[in-house]
Order: structure tokens, then C-alpha cells, then sequence
């Protein structure tokens, strides 16, 4: 497959917006849209390129929680082969990962291609970016009250639930289910982190169902290779960069950020009609 030089920096620079956008509360998915329209760039093989930097992007949050998936993956592991009590909330954790995880890879499997047919325009991204901003903006008064740090049954299910939401481009998926969690009294930073644990189970299932897709003909590698590559990088420093703001209490900022990107968008659509 030839691909020119200018090509292979469109596949870089693809991967990086979607490193950057997909740990923050943002929606990854929509900001691809935002970047192929304005700047008419697209990759004639997304289904391909997708698979490598939702991989990458995987990678990152893994290394990212290294330790904690280490101890909560031990734990339950001693819990169960080994029948030490001292593992059990590890257990009881990953098993409402799993329950959590559940409803998003049921609609995944059966709207996913619906929603990217019929909201995947610029105007649907628009409407959904303001939407993630007014949640964002939600959970930063929220926040101030929710102080549980232990993730209930309840809590696991409605952020399972709000990770359909999150299907939809412009939708935040961690914003979405963060907002659930917080919601249910659950704490910023814990409710977070079990958004990015969903993130996991789900990728890898998508990983595995997109392997099967994958059109070896239309591969580019060393373009897939550089997204993939930036993707990662791009993912691990975003992470860094949002749980310190998270610190400081500032997720206000996404919020701000969506709401004017939502108005700059509508305000182009009306411009260019």
C-alpha cells in the first residue's frame, strides 16, 4: 500500500489526538471527528487505525496503573487459590468491574456501527460536546460532597450503564460514568479510577472483535506503528497532566473547554452555510 509523506504524518498526528483526548474527559472519539472535518484529514482504513490506537491508548493506562492493577490482580488471585479473607475486597472489585463493564459490551455489540452511521456528524459532536461540558461542570460541584471511597454494586451498575452514553461521539465516556459515580457519593478520584478500570475489560474486548475486521491489505504498518507510538505516548502524558488538575479540584476547565469547543463548532456550522 503507498502512502506519501504527508500521509504517514496524517496517521501520526491522528493517533496523537487520539492519545491526548482518551484519558481526558473530553470524548477522544469526538475530537478524531472535530480534527478529519476542519482539516479534512481521514484514514481510508479507520477500522484498522482504530484498533492501533485504542491499543495504544490501553497500554498507557495499564502502565499508568501498574501497581494498583498489580495489588488488586494479587489479591484476588490469593483470595481465591490461596482463601486469604485479606484479598477479598480486591476480589469483590474486579467482580463490579465486570458487572460494570457488561452493559457496554452489550450495546457496543449491537449499536456501536448504528451510532457511528448516525451520529458521527460534525452538528451531532457539537450538541454532545455541550452536554459532556454541562456534566463536567456537574461534577465539580458534585465532588464537594461525595466522599465515599469504597465502589458500591449500585455505583459499578449506574456507571456501567452511563458507559453506553459514552458511545456516542462527544460523549465523554470516563465523564459520563464519573459523573454516575460521583453522583452515587462516590469519591472524584475513586470514581475515576474505576471509570479507567471499565476502560480495560471494554478495550480488550474491542481489541479481540476488531482483529477479526482487521484488512490486511489496506495495512500501512509503519503509519500504524507511528500512531500507535503516539497514541501511547500521548495517553500516559495526558493522564499525568489530568489527575494533577483533578488535585487541585480544576476539573472545571474540561467543562469550560467542551462548552466553548461545542459553541466554536456550531458557530462554524453556521458560518459555513
Amino acid at each position: 500500500m503507498f502512502i506519501t509523506l504527508i500521509d504517514f504524518i496524517k496517521y501520526i498526528l491522528l493517533g496523537l489526538v487520539q492519545g491526548i483526548t482518551e484519558p481526558l474527559p473530553i470524548s477522544s472519539s469526538g475530537h478524531v471527528i472535530i480534527f478529519e472535518n476542519i482539516f479534512n484529514v481521514y484514514i481510508p482504513d479507520s477500522t484498522n487505525f482504530n484498533i492501533f490506537v485504542n491499543f495504544g491508548s490501553l497500554i498507557a493506562i495499564i502502565i499508568f496503573y501498574r501497581a494498583f492493577l498489580k495489588k488488586i490482580l494479587s489479591g484476588a488471585f490469593n483470595y481465591v487459590f490461596k482463601k486469604d479473607k485479606e484479598g477479598k475486597d480486591d476480589f469483590l472489585y474486579i467482580l463490579l468491574v465486570i458487572v460494570a463493564t457488561i452493559p457496554a459490551a452489550i450495546a457496543g455489540l449491537f449499536l456501536k456501527d448504528i451510532i457511528n452511521e448516525r451520529f458521527s456528524s460534525l452538528l451531532s459532536v457539537g450538541v454532545a460536546l455541550f452536554i459532556t461540558g454541562l456534566l463536567l461542570l456537574f461534577i465539580q460541584q458534585a465532588a464537594k460532597t461525595a466522599n465515599n471511597e469504597k465502589i458500591t454494586l449500585k455505583t459499578s451498575i449506574f456507571m456501567g450503564l452511563a458507559q453506553i452514553i459514552g458511545l456516542f461521539p462527544g460523549i465523554s465516556r470516563s465523564g459520563s460514568t464519573t459523573t454516575l459515580g460521583v453522583a452515587n457519593k462516590t469519591n472524584l478520584q475513586a470514581a475515576l479510577r474505576f471509570s479507567f478500570m471499565m476502560y480495560i475489560p471494554v478495550s480488550f474486548g474491542a481489541l479481540a472483535l476488531g482483529i477479526f475486521d482487521l484488512d490486511t491489505a489496506n495495512t500501512f504498518i509503519p503509519g500504524y506503528i507511528g500512531a500507535f507510538i503516539a497514541s501511547l505516548i500521548g495517553t500516559y502524558l495526558a493522564i499525568l497532566f489530568f489527575f494533577k488538575l483533578v488535585k487541585k479540584n480544576n476539573l472545571k476547565y474540561f467543562g469550560y473547554y467542551c462548552l466553548t469547543i461545542s459553541m466554536g463548532i456550531l458557530l462554524y456550522l453556521a458560518i459555513i452555510k
